[in-house]
């Protein structure tokens, strides 16, 4: 293999017999550059804060496994995000079919309660804005995040999401103006 940035993803973990739970140290170097892009990036897109933990940690040892699939960018960082859309995905369709279950034996889930702490511990202007963002759907929430908070351009997030390139603008421009109102209207 060609001399590499130590920091490109192939140099972490592409390697003969490479085992995610023997070789850890190239597998935690990737983790400590990318992990707070990617936290941030859930913390914003999951409509769980309690989950994102979890993902995070999901999203690293998915990526240990498909490191093979990683297309040589100079940074992991949408690739990693793509793994983390994936898996907030399967984790939505996952939730549906266990409400399905559920509620076909007459019990429906409710979300949990935000308690007066946590909701002091954040700014009024910030909660606002996690709002109207959570308010989005899916697909304009996820394009918003991944272009505003994470920095990815209209064709990273296309070939993540699997989406023609002008979808991607159209439903950043749509969930900006959508924020925008939510927020000029003083939606909750």
């Amino acid at each position: 293999m060609a001399s590499l940035a130590p920091w490109r993803f192939e140099n972490l973990l592409v390697s003969d017999g490479f085992n995610p739970f023997v070789a850890l140290g190239p597998l935690g170097g990737l983790f400590d550059r990318h992990h707070e892009h990617v936290r941030q990036f859930l913390l914003r897109a999951a409509p769980n804060e309690a989950d994102v933990d979890d993902l995070v940690q999901e999203t690293f040892l998915t990526a240990a496994r498909a490191a093979a699939s990683f297309d040589g960018r100079e940074t992991a960082r949408p690739f990693l995000i793509g793994i983390a859309v994936q898996l907030l995905r399967r984790r939505r369709r996952t939730f549906a079919r266990l409400r399905s279950l559920l509620e076909s034996f007459g019990k429906t889930p409710t979300p949990p309660l935000s308690t007066p702490e946590d909701e002091a511990s954040l700014a009024e202007d910030e909660a606002r804005i996690r709002d109207a963002i959570a308010r989005l759907t899916d697909e304009r929430r996820l394009v918003l995040v991944m272009v505003e908070w994470n920095g990815m351009s209209g064709v990273e997030v296309a070939r993540v999401l699997g989406t023609p390139v002008g979808t991607v603008w159209r439903r950043l421009h749509e969930a900006r103006a959508e924020v925008r109102r939510m927020l000029e209207r003083g939606a909750p």
